[in-house]
């Protein structure tokens, strides 16, 4: 029936750690996959019947791929998104960050000052990124996927969707902490255009049970 919730589980997941010491966002760059008992950890703690969404990104990619060996689901449907791409850092990826303030000291100072609206040239602000990440949740809100979305994405699209559900100021969203491999886990419940939000945890590395 029309008025009846839709309930869904979002299960966020931030890529494996990228050991390159430099500014990457948009950047394709591997991973370093050596925490194998974190890996097998996900792989047991995550539902095995969820729908397996990751950015289009290697190291989101291939930190789904190890979870779904793991959970003997190696030929499982992986979906791809754009949307859910990390914030683009423009001119600055590739970069140190001491490079990008020597040879752009006003606008890497200003974006310190107010770095969710500030963007490097050729890149977008944090702002930019949360119409897109809104669209995408929008998406798998209306897409028929069952109830458990497995998300392999980056730590600006976490903050994003912890941050849209809440209703924070994107300044507040950027002071959520978000580290590799870890898991962050939302229930949603829609019911026609309208929809609620439960926050269950954010960015838990822990080794005990999840679920």
């Amino acid at each position: 029936m029309a008025d009846e919730y839709v309930i869904r589980e979002w299960w966020l997941v931030r890529h494996a750690p990228v050991d390159a010491g430099i500014i990457y966002g948009h950047l394709d760059l591997e991973a370093n996959f050596s925490d194998t008992g974190r890996l097998d950890e996900l792989a047991h703690l995550l539902p095995k019947e969820s729908t397996v969404i990751s950015s289009d990104l290697r190291r989101c990619r291939e930190t789904a791929r190890h979870i779904l060996q793991r959970q003997k689901r190696p030929g499982f449907p992986l979906y791809e998104s754009a949307a859910l791409r990390e914030q683009c850092f423009g001119q600055w990826e590739g970069k140190t960050y001491q490079e990008v303030e020597a040879t752009d000291p006003r606008c890497y100072s200003a974006f310190f000052k107010n770095p969710a609206m500030c963007k490097p040239e050729g890149g977008e602000s944090f702002l930019d990124i949360i119409p897109r990440v809104q669209g995408e949740i929008d998406r798998l809100q209306q897409s028929e996927n069952g109830r458990h979305l497995l998300l392999i994405t980056h730590a600006g699209v976490i903050r994003a969707i912890v941050g849209l559900s809440l209703g924070l100021s994107p300044e507040k969203m950027l002071s959520l902490a978000i580290d590799p491999l870890s898991v962050t886990h939302l229930t949603s419940f829609r019911r026609g255009a309208e929809t609620s939000w439960r926050v269950n945890f954010v960015n838990d590395l822990s080794r005990g049970s999840i679920t």
